[in-house]
């Protein structure tokens, strides 16, 4: 099957970031609510990206479970600014001092434009 797009029209495909295989939804909780390194690292760089463009939503994560089912885990462009700044702390302690740089710069030119 071939699909035509008109000339210069945009293409936009909307996916996960990440996808992630786990036993169970009380295991993706549980490395949430324990600050999981890998876990916070990966959910800051996505939001970021989203932030810087400015998009509305964003899927961090599709998680497929050991039953099959699925969970997409995302977040509203209300909730950028609060999860950046959330995990500043996180991102100092696992010295990703160049990423905490960058969010501490889009957090002060929002703040400076209102």
């Amino acid at each position: 099957m071939r699909v035509r797009f008109p000339l210069g029209a945009p293409i936009v495909i909307d996916m996960a970031c990440h996808y992630l295989n786990m036993k169970n939804a009380d295991e993706f909780y549980m490395r949430l609510k324990s600050r999981d390194a890998d876990i916070v690292l990966k959910m800051v760089k996505c939001v970021l990206s989203a932030f810087k463009r400015d998009k509305d939503q964003i899927d961090i994560f599709d998680i497929t479970f050991k039953n099959m089912d699925q969970l997409t885990f995302s977040i509203d462009k209300s909730q950028y600014k609060e999860l950046l700044g959330n995990c500043m702390k996180d991102l100092i302690e696992m010295e990703e001092y160049e990423t905490a740089i960058v969010i501490r710069d889009e957090l002060d030119k929002v703040d400076k434009n209102g």
